[in-house]
């Protein structure tokens, strides 16, 4: 039995209950680091592969780096735009991990966290951290993959050459099926087109009034966040305000219960990939601005419409032939209906075949065998991954708070507490008492009568 070691915020098959999944912020931050671990896991699990999973956001001791040595034979490292300021302590923590490794490690999907102006010099704040995570993973494999052409300028920048140290090799998520993409079905744009919306806080209004003019022309519409802070909200009713203090938010933006999309309940949240391609498979279009919230969208066969707001979420747009524009080009009284009026969905299947024959390529360099190497795979196998995963009933999705059930609102109101109990022992006492009669207004307003 082949035992791999993957980074990853849970693991693909843990079903971690609600509040443990927020309370322990088992997406890491953004669910949309759920999706790209499963399609890796998928095709490393062979018949003869077992695959545990570890977060890596601070350092770990020699006693269980040593462990991890005698333990597994490769450590798989999925990353997203780990090339970003806010990550540099987190990639210092992977460096150390990799160069006190004795074995095999393999970096896949990295990417450059969008347009970042360099120094008087030419250089940028997380170059010294970057460059040394790669010489140190590349001291334990052939090559990295990664995301597309931006975060190849920025590798050559470093000082590394194409092809030899890193290929360019797109998303995994783009692979969990391998060639086998699935044809985006086919629907009746008009206004019982059943629409799901994604976005996030922090992005330009005229994005927002976009958003919003989807959600009056398409009444069967939900909204899914991605973000760790937006579960709360679900959850527990605390608001982006309570946890994001400095974070400048467009002022309709559903950011807490009273907004029209939590009182009709049209917010879902994903703590599984699984629940995630469910949901999406009954929705006829996605549409917003949330590179994997559209992503998950496609490998569950449901056409997406991406709105690009930087140079991260275009990167992969571009080289996986995704239907999209940018926020920039997008006009300020842009309309759904004559914006995607004649999108061809299909164009995401035009040379995906090649794609992912160079991520077949990029484990094939890296010595790493993969359920493709079989003559006999096909897109009807049921290979390993998938037998285990139709094993497991996943939690469902979170709704508002004032629609869960009465389980889910103690639990939620529990959560809620527990902030105002942590802002006493830091002695916050004006967060203290907001949260504690933040919780008792909400228990009184929303929790159901136990039935």
């Amino acid at each position: 039995m082949k035992k791999y070691l993957m980074r990853a915020p849970s693991g693909c098959f843990d079903n971690p209950a609600h509040f443990d999944c927020i309370s322990k912020n088992l997406i890491g931050d953004n669910s949309g680091n759920l999706l790209f671990p499963h399609s890796v896991s998928r095709a490393l699990m062979c018949e003869d592969v077992q695959i545990d999973y570890i977060r890596t956001s601070s350092m770990l001791d020699e006693k269980k780096i040593s462990d991890l040595n005698r333990e597994y034979e490769a450590f798989i490292i999925p990353l997203a735009n780990a090339f970003r300021i806010s990550f540099i302590n987190e990639l210092t923590a992977l460096t150390y991990l990799v160069s006190r490794l004795s074995i095999p490690c393999m970096v896949i999907g990295v990417g450059v966290n969008g347009v970042i102006k360099a120094d008087d010099k030419g250089e940028y704040p997380f170059d010294q951290a970057s460059r040394l995570f790669v010489n140190a993973v590349l001291k334990k494999s052939d090559c990295i993959g990664i995301r597309g052409e931006q975060t190849a300028a920025y590798l050559e920048h470093l000082g590394f050459e194409r092809d030899k140290d890193f290929m360019v090799i797109g998303c995994p998520s783009m692979f969990l099926y391998g060639a086998d993409l699935p044809h985006p079905r086919k629907f009746i744009l008009d206004e019982n087109t059943r629409v799901s919306i994604n976005s996030k806080a922090v992005l330009p209004e005229k994005l927002h009034l976009f958003l919003d003019d989807v959600c009056k022309k398409m009444p069967d519409h939900y909204y899914v966040p991605q973000n760790i802070y937006e579960f709360k909200t679900l959850f527990s009713g605390i608001t982006i305000k309570d946890t994001q203090k400095n974070m400048k938010v467009y002022k309709n933006y559903p950011q807490d219960l009273e907004h029209p999309l939590y009182r009709e309940n049209r917010v879902r949240g994903f703590v599984s990939a699984e629940t995630w391609f469910e949901y999406l498979r009954g929705r006829d279009l996605s549409v917003g601005s949330r590179i994997h919230g559209n992503i998950a969208a496609v490998i569950s066969g449901t056409p997406a419409y991406i709105i690009a707001p930087d140079n991260r979420v275009l990167e992969l747009a571009e080289y996986h032939n995704l239907p999209h524009t940018t926020i920039d080009e997008l006009p300020a009284d842009a309309d759904i209906f004559s914006l995607i009026k004649d999108v061809d969905f299909d164009q995401i299947l035009e040379g995906h075949q090649e794609r992912f024959e160079k991520f077949h390529e990029f484990f094939k360099r890296n010595k790493l065998e993969t359920i493709y190497d079989d003559p006999d795979y096909s897109k009807d196998t049921v290979t390993p991954f998938d037998k285990k995963i139709a094993s497991i009933d996943f939690h469902g999705p979170l709704v508002p708070l004032p629609f869960a059930d009465y389980d889910a609102q103690v639990e939620g109101i529990r959560y809620l507490r527990r902030q105002w109990k942590n802002a006493e022992k830091k002695k916050a006492a004006p967060a203290k008492k907001t949260m504690k009669d933040r919780a008792r207004a909400i228990a009184k307003k929303f929790l159901n009568p136990k039935k």
